[in-house]
């Protein structure tokens, strides 16, 4: 509240400064060469002096994407200065071109500049008109000229564009946009182009900010031309277009398959996954190098569970739909789970604990959708969610569905020997879970593998008092602290987009859905590790400590040290005999499960 008092006293000499701005300086002439008499300037380059035409220009070859003003006597209003008189060169440079001399002509294979009326540009602002009535000759610059709608971070522009002499195809046009960082919107005859930085610009907002693509690029109109934004070109269609693409590829080139891998990526390959989740050959020795208590310790632990708010629409033409990465990050491979699917048996056994609204509305219509929700598997002790096991519900959340899930998910820990599954119905979704997987040709599951099933400590409060021994995480050794919930926080972000990846295609609805559980794994790993920077003999060096987690593991020595005092001085009061049986009783329960487990049950007195 200091700082808004003090912003009170300060408001009005603030907003004389601001206005400043919007007048014609006392000193007229142009601040670079000092000679003629200065007109314009640019919103985006620091600074407030003024340039004339020439030099205004120049100074924008290298930044052309900027927003001009010129002066018109009165106030400062836009200006097409750098749409009439700049030309952004796309010639390579001299030792890579193979060109004839620059003022030799040769005949173009297309006409890139044919492009609709209604989506150009103005060519002309009224304060312009008697500016550049004598550039209608520019044209006939030396090399092919031709205009260009660029949409860039700045606004949406036209510029000409000379292109080089010894390109004489499409492929070769796109070629020289992209060295110049600009993505087109088509390829066989680019009439617009993205910058890169644009791109970057409106996949972060998407996953920072839930920015859909139409309120991007109307953000971008209006940029452009506040006052008339209906002026500007609309490029939408293109924009949701090239963003699959810029998406797509920004997952290959960080996941490496450009140069040393250019085969096509196995299922889940261009997925991030966590770092710290046990893995043989990447992050644990193999098993035969194991000691006795890292089985626990190199367990993989998995929380399971479905969302019912990521719907997906029908869709009117899925023939024409179009996949860039089906299988290739976390949803599951389409054509694969639609064949499990048609030959699964479509049995789905009533609950017979509490009434799981999950399980027993499984037959639950919705005419309009062809999907009814999503479910998908986590690593549960750092809340990663685990590469192509994400799957669509038909009927809602079926054991059919979820077994396609988890069998994929356990496919990332080959040759581990006991797996820990979390998961809101474990009841009832273990019973017959190796039977379903052994009658299916589409599920798989490593036979040496041991199964242990576990319900969430919140959910586990609806079940009935008999799933409590067998299925609370208190009585799973090697399981920590680890509450099984966190699926819960993960579909949280999801729940954000869902109502408009509803709409979107089928695959386009899939690419937004892999992209933001690509980026939660990403703030999960850059967030696990932190780098504090510290002063050693005058040095600085740069460590990278796994902060968040040597953290959880402080508070977990802690909390031993203040509760096993306690533990011992309990144990020394009991008989040593019922101590012994209690152990050895507990060995058991924990080795073998199922009824054993028994011993934790409370008994208690019923109310008459």
């Amino acid at each position: 509240n200091e700082f808004l008092r003090e912003y009170l006293n300060r408001r009005h000499s603030i907003l004389i400064e601001l206005v400043r701005h919007e007048s014609l300086p006392s000193r007229a002439s142009c601040s670079n060469c000092q000679q003629s008499t200065g007109k314009y300037r640019c919103r985006d380059c620091f600074g407030s002096g003024l340039w004339c035409s020439d030099c205004c220009v120049s100074a924008h070859a290298h930044v052309p994407f900027h927003r001009v003003e010129m002066w018109n006597g009165t106030f400062f209003e836009r200006s097409d200065l750098l749409t009439h008189q700049l030309t952004i060169d796309l010639c390579h440079y001299p030792d890579d071109c193979p060109s004839i001399p620059p003022n030799a002509e040769t005949q173009m294979v297309f006409d890139p500049d044919m492009s609709d009326e209604a989506d150009e540009l103005s060519d002309e602002y009224p304060a312009d008109r008697h500016q550049h009535s004598e550039t209608s000759g520019l044209s006939a610059h030396l090399g092919h000229r031709s205009k260009l709608i660029i949409v860039a971070s700045t606004g949406v522009f036209k510029r000409w564009i000379r292109w080089c002499h010894c390109a004489k195809s499409s492929d070769q046009y796109v070629q020289l946009l992209l060295r110049v960082k600009l993505f087109p919107a088509s390829f066989k005859n680019p009439k617009t182009a993205f910058t890169f930085d644009v791109l970057d610009h409106f996949r972060l907002d998407a996953l920072e900010c839930n920015t859909a693509a139409m309120n991007f690029m109307s953000k971008i109109r209006r940029m452009t031309d506040e006052a008339f934004p209906s002026r500007v070109p609309d490029r939408y269609r293109e924009l949701l277009r090239v963003s699959r693409e810029w998406r797509d590829l920004h997952n290959r080139i960080r996941a490496g398959f450009v140069h040393d891998r250019p085969d096509a990526p196995v299922d889940g390959g261009l997925a991030l996954f966590c770092p710290a989740c046990p893995q043989i050959g990447i992050n644990i020795p193999l098993e035969t190098e194991w000691k006795v208590d890292d089985r626990l310790l190199y367990r993989p632990q998995l929380a399971v569970d479905g969302n019912m708010k990521l719907v997906h629409q029908i869709q009117k033409r899925p023939d024409d739909d179009v996949s860039l990465s089906d299988g290739d990050l976390f949803m599951v491979r389409r054509a694969c789970y639609v064949e499990h699917l048609v030959h699964a048996p479509q049995r789905q056994p009533k609950s017979k604990c509490s009434n799981h609204r999950a399980q027993n509305n499984g037959n639950h219509h919705r005419n309009h959708l062809d999907s009814t929700g999503k479910g998908a598997c986590a690593c549960a002790r750092h809340g990663a969610f685990v590469p192509h096991c994400v799957v669509d519900f038909q009927k809602g959340e079926r054991q059919v569905n979820m077994d396609y899930s988890i069998c994929e998910a356990l496919k990332r820990f080959p040759s581990h020997v006991q797996a820990l599954i979390i998961y809101d119905i474990c009841c009832q979704w273990s019973l017959h879970f190796r039977q379903r997987v052994s009658e299916s040709d589409f599920l798989e599951l490593y036979d040496s593998l041991e199964i242990i099933g576990a319900v969430g400590k919140w959910h586990l409060a609806a079940h009935i008092p008999e799933c409590f021994p067998k299925f609370t995480l208190n009585f799973v050794e090697g399981a920590g602290e680890v509450d099984g919930e966190i699926m819960e926080t993960l579909w949280s972000k999801l729940d954000e987009i869902a109502g408009f990846t509803q709409a979107m295609s089928i695959a386009h609805a899939q690419e937004v859905i892999d992209d933001y559980m690509n980026d939660s794994n990403w703030r999960k790993l850059i967030r696990m590790g932190r780098s504090p920077q510290r002063m050693h003999r005058h040095v600085e060096l740069t460590l990278l400590p796994a902060d968040a987690l040597c953290g959880k593991w402080t508070r977990a020595k802690k909390g031993v040290s203040e509760t096993k005092p306690a533990f011992e001085q309990l144990t020394e009061c009991l008989d040593a005999a019922l101590v012994q049986e209690w152990t050895k009783q507990e060995r058991i329960a924990m080795e073998q499960r199922g009824d054993h487990l028994k011993i934790y049950e409370v008994a208690s007195d019923k109310c008459g």
